[in-house]
């Protein structure tokens, strides 16, 4: 993984909105609760936040995945967020927000409160003409690796079983669920070196 640097607003968009896209394609999850083109949006506000945080990572220059992630320590400052706030309330609709609420709830950072530290993956994503070629397992190396050498967990939310599954085969294990409106559900994922 190599981290994402050096790049125009245009170019971080561009890879915002490929990963939306990516998402978008989901047929399930909390996307359901968006139109594809507010899930892009979204996607693409929050890329460029992961980005402004220095949180945003890639596969190679190609570009096949994209992760985000810090540790429970050292979590993005407060400037890039209060940007991508401003962003999210001037360029989604009300209704949008309040889906995109529920899903970044950060359901594991209430279940993990009492540890120390903890590797948080904010976001993983395979780009579409890259899925099924093993990128995932891929892309939480870096993680996961960082999780070991410190010896705290590596976690992070999902929202479909098909990602539960996913996830579960990558080494990390259902630790919790909450239920969100439409039958929807957030589940946590905890990988650890034990």
């Amino acid at each position: 993984m190599i981290k994402v640097e050096n790049k125009s607003r245009k170019e971080i968009a561009d890879i915002g909105r490929r990963i939306g896209e990516a998402f978008a394609d989901e047929k399930a999850g909390t996307v359901t609760m968006l139109t594809r083109e507010q899930t892009i949006k979204g996607f693409e506000i929050m890329t460029e936040w992961f980005y402004r945080a220095g949180t945003l990572y890639t596969t190679s220059e190609i570009g096949e995945g994209y992760l985000a992630y810090w540790s429970k320590r050292a979590k993005p400052s407060m400037g890039p967020t209060l940007h991508m706030i401003k962003r999210l309330l001037c360029e989604l609709p009300f209704k949008a927000l309040i889906a995109m609420a529920q899903s970044g709830d950060e359901q594991y950072a209430k279940i993990f409160k009492k540890e120390h530290d903890y590797i948080a993956v904010s976001m993983v994503v395979v780009l579409r003409e890259f899925q099924g070629k093993g990128y995932m397992r891929k892309i939480l190396e870096q993680p996961f690796a960082e999780a070991d050498t410190k010896d705290i967990p590596c976690i992070l939310d999902t929202d479909t079983p098909l990602k539960v599954k996913k996830y579960t085969r990558c080494g990390m294990e259902l630790c919790g669920e909450k239920k969100l409106k439409n039958g929807i559900s957030l589940y946590t994922m905890a990988y650890n070196k034990n």
